[in-house]
């Protein structure tokens, strides 16, 4: 799952594929973290290109109920496209390519390491 919108990078460059990395969530003090990738293009993360950007973006406390009892990953990609200028009118990139390079890279490293 990602978010598929063409926007200029800190320096300059265009970049179109955000996928959230990690959703990082301190129940104790209500804060939540989204660690967002932006890579120039789809390609750019399917060759497994390293993000032209990372950053953390912070959601306000009186949002934090919003990701209690759900997917906190998809709904990390709710608010994006909810608080973040540019990607209210983003599409979506449905895929769940991250899960499957994973199991496609952990299936290739157990066959790696299987001693015929």
């Amino acid at each position: 799952m990602a978010i598929i919108k063409s926007l200029k990078s800190r320096v300059g460059i265009d970049i179109s594929y955000h996928r959230v990395l990690a959703t990082n969530i301190n129940y104790n003090d209500k804060k939540i973290v989204i660690c967002l990738a932006s890579y120039v293009s789809l390609d750019s993360r399917v060759n497994k290109y390293d993000p032209l950007e990372v950053v953390d973006i912070e959601v306000p406390k009186e949002d934090f109920s919003l990701f209690s009892g759900v997917d906190t990953h998809e709904m990390s990609y709710l608010w994006l496209k909810d608080n973040i200028e540019g990607f209210d009118d983003a599409l979506d990139d449905l895929e769940k390519r991250e899960r499957e390079i994973n199991e496609q890279t952990e299936t290739n490293e157990w066959w790696d390491n299987y001693d015929c």
